[in-house]
């Protein structure tokens, strides 16, 4: 199990590491690649209508690339030297395109952890969570804006048939049978009209508690409500496809006008 974690903001580094550590103790504790895409171009300055940076510009950008490494290279050290002997990081830079250069080595990794987007976050950031959901299309772990003490030890699987599912499910298998207990969340149209899913008993055939947690779809904001339920179920990791739908996450989160960080959130592993 390949396990890699991008830094990429200095207020959420921690809990991206933190995410990736409990990720790796529930997997036989693995490797885990902490890799920091640098900015190499100005992205003010990007088109040819833009014209030139001045020399004050580029001193400024270098300067600001340079303390962001500092920042995160130091919060990794630290976080690093905390780790128990069963643990394992290592850390790397790369500069250049961040969304190529996360594509890149999120192919080479089986589960790409990253910090939740934000509607205030600048277009490296956007461009790093594209890269590893849609363009590496690995298996990602959103992680959350806040300390989360466990990872995995309760699943929640949000129901909606779907390939993107299929594929998050299989993704989380090695969670789904070191657990004791699995919620399957399902928004319906109508009450009891979505059939149980198969998987349900087949967990239960494991010796796996499977509780089912059926809501009629009362909103537009499917995504809040799936929410809500997997935090009230107690879920420590919700499973669900990445919908083939623009703004996919900022959908899941409640839109980009809500100050998301003041909800509570969990890690959400998911796969396009």
């Amino acid at each position: 199990m390949r396990i890699l974690a991008i830094l990429d903001r200095i207020e959420t580094a921690t809990y991206t590491l933190e995410t990736a550590c409990e990720l790796a103790a529930r997997l036989g504790h693995p490797l885990i690649r902490v890799l920091h895409p640098e900015l190499q171009d100005n992205p003010d300055y990007q088109m040819p209508d833009e014209g030139m940076p001045s020399p004050e510009e580029e001193k400024r950008f270098a300067q600001k690339v340079s303390a962001t490494a500092d920042a995160l290279r130091d919060i990794f050290q630290k976080w690093k030297a905390g780790l128990t002997g069963e643990h394992a990081a290592e850390w790397i830079e790369i500069a250049g395109d961040v969304r190529k250069t996360v594509a890149r080595e999120a192919m080479n990794a089986d589960i790409t952890v990253l910090s939740r987007p934000r509607s205030s976050d600048p277009e490296e950031v956007t461009q790093a969570f594209s890269g590893a959901l849609y363009d590496a299309g690995t298996t990602v772990v959103v992680a959350p804006l806040q300390h989360h003490g466990t990872v995995g030890r309760h699943p929640v699987i949000a129901w909606h048939p779907s390939s993107a599912l299929d594929r998050a499910m299989a993704a989380a298998q090695p969670f789904l049978d070191r657990t004791s207990h699995v919620s399957i969340v399902i928004g319906e149209d109508r009450e009891n009209e979505v059939a149980e899913p198969p998987i349900a008993e087949e967990l239960r055939k494991k010796g796996v508690t499977v509780s089912i947690d059926r809501f009629v779809i009362a909103s537009s904001d499917v995504g809040e409500e799936i929410r809500q339920h997997a935090l009230k179920a107690g879920g420590d990791l919700l499973v669900m496809g990445a919908y083939s739908r623009p703004h996919f996450i900022e959908w899941l989160f409640g839109g980009p006008t809500q100050d998301i960080l003041s909800h509570a959130t969990l890690p959400i592993l998911t796969h396009h």
